[in-house]
């Protein structure tokens, strides 16, 4: 899936000019990659399990004092002052225990940064100040967590250690630890953790007040789809409201959201509010959440131990009858299922138009013709098609999958096939491609096309570029 950005010029006559000159927007060659269906994870013990967040681009950005905002392992020392952290200090840690600090490299790896390549781009730059796009893009990785799938299919994981968030060079920070992973059977729910810290003031550089531990949300999360191995997900922020005890909340422009109240909240306490929701200012476009990835080893079914009896005694000799009923074979199943794209043709969406803070392109999926014959067998048969897409990127430059949307439809459909629901771009209130949605499904055997047209929203101070991505879809029959 490959996309362009317009260069941007000086005036408006010439950024016309220039969006006209750009490299055509499109979707390339990749589309039609198949993968596994994905299905609910079934109940068992979780082990092994790691998560790797950047919390948001600011988290990441450059700062005015103290070269940048970072985050380190562990949980810093108090100065006993408000000031610059240094490499003397010894707070900063890119390793504690199960935590670990990662950024990319310029070849996309991830790797532990030093003092000196913690203010760096992936290219190796010194981020900037005044930027919202030239980030470190530092994250945290915790490992060893443990928990459990339950029968319903709800999912909560545990994890040992602490991190810290360090902004303008360590004038204020703040740890969590010992985070919480908690979600319904619809991937719907929160990770939490205890947070503690500092409070700071900018205007006052000697306020240095301890905050106590306390229980805050970091991320509200909706709609994960986990599998056996687990998921990414991008946290809410976008279109999310807040109350503030200091600055408004700005709630226009494409990137306006917040982080959640609680939060908010604690953050009031640590000078830090402002950065972890739209205020207005020109940092705004960094701040959104970016994606949390989480990964497991899961025990289907663990059962009893059997080292032990049931009932909790010595293991020993015993007898257990076993009983299975074998039905009447079923009438056999005649037909086929299938699917292909009617075109290995790149999808185009053209050149991206500039409105009021974004960029917009649009196009449409090739179609995807579905034929079902099935008959017969022991019951009903049904399918479905789903899809999501890579991170776009350009060389070094890159952004979110979320970005992009669609709206599917069928046509020449056989009974009881319905169309996905639309899934708008994350800049226009939606969740966006970044994790899978369904193109269209069927309750019986019956064969159709469908289609979905396609809409890209990104910010407009994306890098200008021609992007790529890759759209994997997923068909279950």
């Amino acid at each position: 899936m490959d996309s362009a950005v317009p260069r941007r010029s000086g005036s408006a006559a010439r950024r016309t000019a220039a969006i006209v000159a750009a490299t055509a927007l499109s979707l390339g060659a990749a589309l039609g990659t198949t993968t596994a269906a994905n299905a609910a994870p079934p109940a068992g013990q979780i082990t092994d399990a790691s998560f790797t967040w950047g919390l948001s681009g600011e988290a990441g950005g450059g700062a005015f004092f103290g070269g940048c905002n970072f985050l380190s392992a562990g949980t810093a020392g108090n100065t006993g002052s408000s000031r610059l952290w240094t490499e003397a200090d010894g707070f900063y840690s890119t390793s504690d225990g199960d935590v670990t600090i990662v950024k990319p490299n310029a070849a996309g790896e991830l790797v532990q940064p030093t003092w000196t390549t913690k203010c760096e781009t992936p290219q190796g730059t010194p981020v900037s100040a005044g930027s919202t796009t030239s980030l470190s893009k530092n994250a945290v990785v915790f490992d060893g967590g443990e928990g459990a799938v339950a029968a319903d299919g709800s999912t909560e994981i545990a994890w040992t250690g602490s991190f810290t968030v360090a902004f303008y060079g360590g004038l204020t920070y703040w740890t969590a630890t010992d985070p919480v992973l908690s979600l319904d059977a619809a991937g719907n729910g929160q990770l939490t953790a205890t947070a503690s810290g500092y409070g700071a003031s900018m205007e006052d550089m000697t306020q240095w007040v301890p905050v106590s531990g306390r229980e805050i949300v970091l991320a509200d999360i909706t709609g994960a789809a986990a599998d056996e191995d687990g998921f990414t997900v991008t946290p809410d922020y976008l279109g999310r409201t807040v109350t503030t005890a200091g600055t408004p909340q700005t709630t226009t422009g494409a990137t306006w959201g917040s982080f959640p109240q609680s939060f908010v909240d604690f953050q009031q306490l640590t000078g830090q509010s402002s950065y972890w929701y739209s205020s207005g200012g020109s940092r705004d476009a960094a701040k959104p959440t970016t994606p949390l990835a989480v990964s497991y080893s899961l025990a289907n079914d663990p059962g009893t131990d059997p080292g032990t009896n049931p009932g909790g005694e010595e293991p020993g000799e015993g007898e257990q009858d076993i009983d299975v009923t074998v039905p009447a074979a079923p009438e056999p199943e005649t037909g086929s299922f299938g699917w292909a794209f009617t075109s290995a043709d790149a999808v185009s969406l053209g050149t991206a138009v500039q409105v009021g803070s974004t960029f917009t392109a649009d196009g449409a999926l090739n179609t995807i013709a579905v034929t079902d014959t099935r008959s017969g067998g022991a019951g009903a048969y049904s399918w479905s098609i789903s899809g999501s897409v890579s991170e776009f990127s350009s060389g070094t430059a890159d952004f979110s999958a979320g970005y992009l949307g669609w709206s599917p439809s069928v046509s020449s459909a056989g009974a009881g096939v319905t169309a996905g629901a639309p899934v708008p771009s994350t800049l226009s209130g939606g969740a966006g491609l970044g994790s899978s949605a369904t193109l269209a499904s069927s309750t019986t055997a019956a064969s159709a096309n469908i289609d979905a047209g396609l809409e890209l929203v990104i910010p407009s101070d994306t890098p200008a570029g021609d992007y790529a991505a890759t759209l994997t879809v997923t068909a279950l029959g």
